[in-house]
This record gives C-alpha cells, sequence and structure tokens, in this order.
C-alpha cells in the first residue's frame, strides 16, 4: 500500500549583489547566482541533473538495480534574442534540451529502458520543464 505524501512548500530568497550576481539562500545552502560564472541558465540544467540523480537512486533501490552510479550529460539550445530584448517571436527559454544518463553497474539494458521511464515520470525538476507549470509573479516597492 502506497502512502500519500503531503505537498510541500520549497522556497528560496535571493537578494542582488551587482545587476549581474544574486545570492539566494534556500533551506541550508546558499548559492550564487552570476551570469559569467554560475548562469541561472546552468542552474536549470544543474538540477535536472541532480533531480535524476536522487530520482534514479531511489528507483532502482525500489526495482533492487545494482546501479553503482549515474552520469548526466546535459545540453540546451536557446535563441538569446529575446532575452537581449529584440522584437522576436520566438521563445526566451531553451528551445531544446538533450539529457544522456549513463549508469554504471549490474543491469539488463531492459530493466535500464523500464528504470529511466519511471525516473522521468517521477522527477519534479524535469517535470516542470516538460509541463507548463503555473507561475505567479508579483512586484512590490522594498
Amino acid at each position: 500500500m502506497v502512502m500519500s505524501m503531503p505537498t510541500i512548500k520549497v522556497s528560496v530568497t535571493g537578494e542582488s549583489v551587482s545587476p549581474t550576481r544574486m545570492i539566494v539562500k534556500g533551506k541550508k545552502t546558499e548559492y550564487i547566482v552570476d551570469k559569467e560564472e554560475s548562469s541561472p541558465l546552468e542552474y536549470i540544467l544543474a538540477a535536472l541533473a541532480g533531480c535524476i540523480n536522487i530520482v534514479g537512486f531511489l528507483v532502482a533501490k525500489e526495482m533492487n538495480l545494482g546501479i553503482e552510479k549515474i552520469i548526466v550529460e546535459i545540453s540546451g539550445k536557446l535563441n538569446t534574442d529575446k532575452l537581449m530584448g529584440k522584437n522576436v517571436e520566438d521563445r526566451a527559454g531553451y528551445k531544446e534540451i538533450k539529457v544522456k544518463v549513463k549508469v554504471q553497474g549490474d543491469v539488463e539494458e531492459e530493466k535500464l529502458k523500464e528504470w529511466i521511464a519511471k525516473v522521468e515520470e517521477r522527477c519534479p525538476i524535469g517535470d516542470n520543464i516538460m509541463k507548463e507549470t503555473p507561475v505567479c509573479v508579483e512586484v512590490e516597492k522594498a
């Protein structure tokens, strides 16, 4: 019997240090988001890689698979014209994201296909990227 887990709230707070740098505080960690060092565009791909890793090992345990290591290579393509304020119809976000997952361990190829399908289905970051998520943006004077 599967027990239902409650909906949880995840939140972060960011404060700008410069026009291209922000310190974002999470539950236990501070993240530096900087255009030149750790771009938000990289962070979204890093979040997807991290989520695939966590969910991957969770699902592997449930399936009794001998996965020892997961390597995730991700790349994305986007048109920067909209970001730079040029009048284009293209979207501002990634046009395409390619993910390659390499698995080390004693696992049959057929089981890996079943495993990755479950990982894709259950990964919250992948879900947010692949499906529309309502976002409500408010602004106020600080």
